[in-house]
């Protein structure tokens, strides 16, 4: 694969060009579909003085999944970016300039935050220094066909936070058509604008919303040691190698510890985590707005009314997603499941409606589960050092750490007991039908 870059006043647009040996098809569900994608520039940047080694990470993040043997990118890259993807097994780099000096943020730099305007990147702004800039890539949307997505409260939400005199910036991209579903070829294609800009804007570190549920695997079926795991691995090492290393200043925070952040941080009530309904208003008609909705109720100690919860269950993504074995973040909903029924005085053995089926399936009737309004240590271990004992002190004015005991919840993390539990599959059959009927 080749890529080439045009530069103009306004935007930057990245060219591929497709060789025989690239994967148009990575997957049944995964296919190329654009063959190029700009970045608008906001004024005063200009794209020509953009770090080789910046044009040579946002190229791998919005082709990765498609490169076969090799990538050129626009520029030859350091010799440190060229050593540093020795970690990528499947292709080769071939242009590298072994003259070119890499690039190295001042000593006055800054942080960016990859923002998207829900609750868990929101909750990361909270943990980050006050200079820190949020980015939010603004994706345009199609003329033609109408779109589920509005953007209308994460643009009201970057508004908001201008308002608390953060230095925001809109970029638009359209790096996620390149993608066939439409969105992020890598998870952390989201950085993609902040990397474009960090020369101009003088980043030192790119932050996210990554909670430990999808760092550490909690929710899935096994723990994942992701200090030492293939991600960050991977992406740690590149995004380094440029400058930008990864500030993953939640990635020992579950959800339930975002939610708590927001709900205590003075702009947490920005966070708008659902990506179809306007600002304070979300469409209730999604697997996010169930997920959150429950849980949100649970932190707030306010009870859904019994016929909106019960509209809830007929949400058809919530259906889909909740007939699955395990569910998504399943730690998750035992944590508000048992919450819910303890504040709410809930009879679960007497009464079945389906968020007492649900209690039992996911284990919110057994398990404990105050662990997660605690943070987890071992992420300091990747947290940049300049950033570590800052974002310690923010951290626990909301949660406190884990203990030994909490932490070895964590650690031995694993779902298989349970899914191969006669009585947990029979639960989740009976659920599974009961929802189709519901």
């Amino acid at each position: 694969m080749k890529i080439k870059v045009k530069h103009s006043k306004k935007e930057i647009t990245f060219f591929i060009e497709v060789e025989k040996e690239d994967n148009l098809n990575p997957s049944p569900k995964v296919s190329l579909s654009k063959q190029h994608f700009s970045f608008k520039l906001p004024n005063g940047v200009s794209s020509k003085d953009i770090h080789p080694d910046h044009l040579a990470l946002v190229s791998i993040l919005v082709c990765h999944p498609f490169i076969g043997k090799r990538i050129i990118f626009p520029k030859p890259v350091s010799k440190k970016f060229f050593e540093a993807t020795g970690v990528i097994t499947r292709y080769i780099v071939e242009n590298v300039d072994e003259t070119l000096e890499p690039w190295i943020p001042s000593a006055d730099s800054r942080p960016a935050l990859a923002f998207s305007g829900g609750a868990d990147s929101t909750a990361a702004l909270a943990l980050m220094p006050e200079n820190t800039v949020p980015v939010f890539l603004d994706r345009p949307l199609p003329l033609i066909r109408k779109s589920k997505y509005d953007k209308n409260a994460p643009h009201v939400a970057c508004e908001k936070l201008s308002e608390f005199g953060y230095d925001v910036y809109k970029i638009e991209a359209d790096l996620e058509y390149v993608r066939n579903p439409v969105g992020f070829p890598v998870d952390v294609a989201n950085a993609a604008p902040s990397i474009i800009l960090a020369n101009h804007m003088e980043f030192d570190a790119i932050a996210f919303g990554t909670i430990m549920e999808s760092a550490f695997g909690i929710g899935h079926p096994n723990y994942r040691n992701y200090p030492r795991g293939s991600h960050y691995r991977m992406w740690g090492t590149l995004f380094a190698a440029v400058g930008l290393p990864l500030l993953q200043v939640v990635s020992g925070v579950s959800e339930v510890g975002t939610s708590i952040i927001n709900r205590d941080s003075a702009f947490g009530h920005i966070a708008h985590s659902c990506m179809r309904g306007k600002w304070m208003n979300p469409c209730r008609n999604c697997w996010k707005c169930f997920r959150k909705l429950v849980l949100d109720s649970v932190i707030n100690n306010k009870k859904i009314p019994d016929e909106e919860l019960n509209n809830l269950f007929k949400i058809k993504e919530a259906k889909y997603h909740l007939s699955h074995f395990p569910i998504k973040h399943e730690n998750v909903l035992t944590y508000s499941t048992s919450k819910y029924v303890d504040l709410f005085e809930l009879e679960i053995e007497e009464n079945e409606n389906m968020m007492s089926l649900l209690t039992k399936r996911v284990r919110g009737d057994v398990l404990e589960v105050d662990w997660m309004e605690k943070y987890f240590p071992v992420m300091f271990e990747i947290i940049p050092e300049k950033y570590r004992e800052g974002v310690k002190i923010k951290l626990e004015k909301y949660l406190q750490p884990m203990t030994k005991k909490e932490q070895g919840f964590v650690l031995n993390w694993n779902l298989e007991p349970m899914l191969n539990d006669e009585y947990y599959q029979k639960l989740n059959t009976n659920f599974s039908n009961m929802l189709k009927i519901h």
